[in-house]
């Protein structure tokens, strides 16, 4: 009925709107496209219109997120068929500037999610000159009462379950990255990270001196996890948002089950496993001052 592919967009509620938006065009170098009537500012990566939200609030923290998806329905016809699967879908009222056909629903965390089959493409596309310069967003992390409730709503979605952290950190793909989405089990709730995929380590090295002398440090990192392989590093943005950079992904190949091989996994076959959390979080043996769980 519908084929979800990507992770298109994250919105937050932001307070000091100044200092995030310095922060997404300036630090992460996106660039801005548009205001809406609302006060809303998008953020296009290279080529979709957005791929960040701000919106004003009274709050700081994660608002929305959004997937597109493909698919020969019409949207009422998706609509029908969410409800079948007990996921009340509705069209979104005003929709998005450049993704007019939204539907959205709550998952059973409260998280608003959108689904959507097409964007405008930006007017000057391409990669700025200045800043991070990620690839893309490339997954959401959020903490959840659940997790593995979480992911068996997202199966319905069409997602598959990658690798677990014991019982309480799940991942998901819609596509072939490791990881989309992971819910991790908490007792509060939100964003634990939003990740950007960086070109190779090289550019991973580089970016963290650009961001140390531009006053931004690192909480957690680099280092090499376990579920994903990625090597990965964390910082905040100004309103207290975990951001990873990440290179090095595991590939996953859903047909076999397995991830695509690569010099430094232990299991050949690499297949989805359970961790445990000692030997997921730091495959390189380093230890950090801070926990990431």
């Amino acid at each position: 009925m519908l084929d979800v592919f990507k992770l298109g967009y994250v919105d937050f509620h932001v307070q000091d709107m100044e200092k995030m938006k310095q922060y997404y065009a300036e630090i992460v170098g996106f660039t801005e496209t548009e205001t809406d009537k609302n006060g809303s500012v998008y953020f296009s990566s290279s080529t979709d219109h957005h791929n960040i939200i701000l919106t004003p609030s009274d709050q700081s923290g994660i608002r929305r997120f959004g997937f597109q998806y493909v698919s020969e329905h019409s949207l009422s016809e998706i609509i029908d068929h969410l409800k079948t699967l007990d996921i009340d879908a509705s069209v979104r009222e005003g929709g998005d500037p450049a993704a007019p056909d939204i539907l959205t629903f709550t998952d059973p965390e409260g998280y608003a999610v959108d689904l959507y089959p097409s964007m405008e493409m930006r007017e000057n596309r391409g990669f700025n000159k200045e800043g991070i310069l990620p690839n893309k967003v490339g997954h959401l992390s959020i903490r959840v009462s659940d997790a593995k409730k979480e992911v068996e709503f997202y199966k319905k979605l069409g997602f598959h379950n990658t690798d677990w952290i014991e019982d309480y950190f799940g991942f998901m793909t819609c596509n072939t990255d490791h990881h989309v989405l992971n819910f991790f089990t908490s007792e509060t709730k939100g964003m634990h990270h939003l990740a950007m995929e960086m070109r190779n380590y090289q550019h991973l090295i580089s970016t963290l001196d650009f961001l140390r002398l531009n006053g931004v440090n690192l909480e957690w990192g680099p280092s090499r996890h376990g579920a994903g392989h990625n090597i990965a590093c964390y910082h905040y943005d100004p309103e207290g948002n975990l951001i990873e950079l990440f290179t090095d992904a595991d590939k996953y190949i859903k047909e076999l089950g397995i991830f695509d091989p690569r010099p430094w996994h232990k299991e050949f076959p690499q297949k989805p496993k359970v961790w445990s959390t000692d030997e997921c979080l730091s495959l390189w043996g380093v230890d950090f001052e801070k926990a990431l769980v």
